[in-house]
């Protein structure tokens, strides 16, 4: 049985690297959280629209936990899925309105634009896309708001960097799939940022995506104490630099 399951994962981890995703952080303005809320409570059903009409693939709003001195990080993302073929509609935006508008209704088209628009909302925002490089597969495709998750903001040090991860990390992320405690691990590669990631000038390179269960108990990771997996770990660890991680709660989404 187990085996069957790990072919399930890696055939859906092989399917879903045909997709790409926006990932946009966004700094409010001070005392406009509530706002932002119901704007975006109202950007759920239009999403849901979207994604109805095979526009987008997903969306999702997360919000992000606050550490002491991030006064500046993001306290909001959003995540906009596509397919391979949705990336390829260049058109399909044309008709974004006319997909939207019907899902208000009473409500005239200035009004939508208003109850969607987010002027004097956003102290900054910042999009990066990105597209999965590794990953495992899904352990179920339920979600719930309140669901957690976390990332980690990556940097390569060399071109060994994904293998690395593919070959060392992903078997390890596997086996806590079948034992219960993960839900998802992937790799992505940022493939474009928008002119308010650029003035960051961070120098990420990659995103390592974790999703875990609720099971408790002993999660161990025997990975063996051998020479060669010593230094194996050991140039997975000198293969990046990577920052602490981030952790995300989910508020509404198109799952």
């Amino acid at each position: 049985m187990k085996n069957f399951i790990a072919v399930s994962l890696i055939l859906i981890s092989y399917l879903s690297y045909s997709q790409s995703t926006a990932m946009i952080a966004v700094v409010l303005e001070d005392g406009k959280e509530s706002q932002y809320l119901a704007k975006e409570k109202n950007w759920n059903i239009a999403a849901q629209a979207l994604v109805d009409a095979g526009i987008i693939a997903q969306w999702s709003v997360w919000k992000r936990t606050r550490r002491e001195g991030d006064e500046n990080w993001a306290q909001y993302y959003i995540f906009r899925r596509t397919t391979a073929d949705q990336d390829a509609m260049t058109t399909n935006y044309d008709k974004l309105w006319d997909i939207i508008y019907p899902k208000f209704k009473g409500k005239s088209k200035k009004q939508i634009r208003r109850m969607l628009g987010f002027d004097g909302i956003f102290k900054d925002r910042r999009e990066r896309q990105y597209k999965w490089v590794s990953a495992t597969g899904w352990l179920g495709l339920e979600w719930e708001i309140g669901d957690k998750c976390n990332f980690h903001f990556m940097t390569k040090k060399n071109e060994d960097f994904v293998d690395y991860e593919d070959k060392l990390w992903k078997p390890v992320a596997q086996k806590q799939i079948l034992d219960g405690y993960r839900k998802f691990w992937g790799l992505a590669e940022i493939i474009s940022k928008d002119e308010g990631a650029k003035k960051l000038n961070t120098g990420f390179t990659h995103i390592a995506f974790n999703f875990m269960t609720s099971k408790k108990g002993d999660n161990t990771m025997d990975i063996g104490d051998d020479f060669l997996t010593r230094k194996s770990w050991e140039g997975l660890q000198n293969s990046r630099e990577m920052l602490p991680a981030e952790e995300l709660t989910l508020v509404y989404s198109t799952f």
